[in-house]
């Protein structure tokens, strides 16, 4: 009876968490469809996509059991186990933003072809929610990524968080980079206790080399991408003309 109980609850869950999914998924298209277009609106879905599938493989790929977790206001994610050490960790965070890379350079071939400015707005949006995911500081992929560096760097990621808090007017984005910077003193102070004696971080420093170069190259790409999009084109002038309200 208790064992009915529980595959029922564990249907019941599943059930929900799909129509809470597809609830997302249709809020997500139906607000930037209204705002900006549907083409805009499906190409920010698949962003969201590529990055957790970038997650996903990768992790696949080291053979740590995941899933893709669902849909949020703010994005998507997935759950895995956690890793052996900090060197499949950063692995698994690289894979995002690589994935997501990879993805606003199709974006941008797409509108080379087409001329489309949707696909250029949506190249932009791809770069800069990737590289925003690469700065140092956990809970972001680029925090999870230097932990198999340096301690040093998970602090140096701050003063961008500080610098984009006072940049952005949106309250909403206030709140989403307020609530990064908790965590991320939070998760910073654990780590910087734990670096030296925990059996978690020890990486070799030929590993380190590699991390830095790795991490050093997509940091780079992405920013000389979008300084490029923004300061070729004029962004703001391309945006409002895909946008339905001026």
């Amino acid at each position: 009876m208790e064992k009915g109980n529980d595959e029922n609850l564990t249907n019941k869950l599943s059930v929900r968490k799909v129509l809470l999914n597809i609830l997302m998924v249709s809020i997500i298209i139906l607000v930037l469809g209204f705002i900006i277009n549907f083409k805009y609106a499906v190409g920010y879905l698949f962003i969201l996509i590529i990055h957790e599938l970038g997650h996903y493989i990768t992790a696949k790929f080291l053979q740590v059991s995941v899933a893709f977790g669902g849909f949020t206001p703010i994005g998507a994610y997935v759950i895995h186990e956690n890793p052996k050490n900090c060197k499949e960790n950063a692995l698994i965070a690289m894979g995002g933003p690589l994935f997501g890379g990879i993805l606003g350079l199709v974006y941008y071939i797409v509108y080379y072809v087409t001329g489309d400015y949707t696909f250029l707005v949506l190249t932009f949006t791809s770069t800069i929610l990737n590289l925003g995911n690469l700065i140092p500081v956990s809970p972001l992929d680029g925090g999870q990524i230097v932990q198999a560096i340096s301690p040093i760097l998970c602090y140096i990621g701050f003063p961008f968080l500080i610098y984009l808090f006072i940049s952005v007017n949106k309250l909403k984005s206030k709140i989403l980079l307020l609530f990064i910077m908790v965590a991320g003193i939070y998760q910073t102070y654990n780590y910087t206790i734990k670096y030296k004696t925990d059996s978690y971080y020890k990486l070799d420093k030929h590993s380190r080399i590699k991390f830095i170069i790795v991490y050093s190259i997509l940091v780079l790409s992405l920013a000389i991408s979008a300084i490029y999009i923004y300061t070729t084109f004029d962004y703001k002038d391309i945006f409002k003309s895909i946008a339905r309200f001026k």
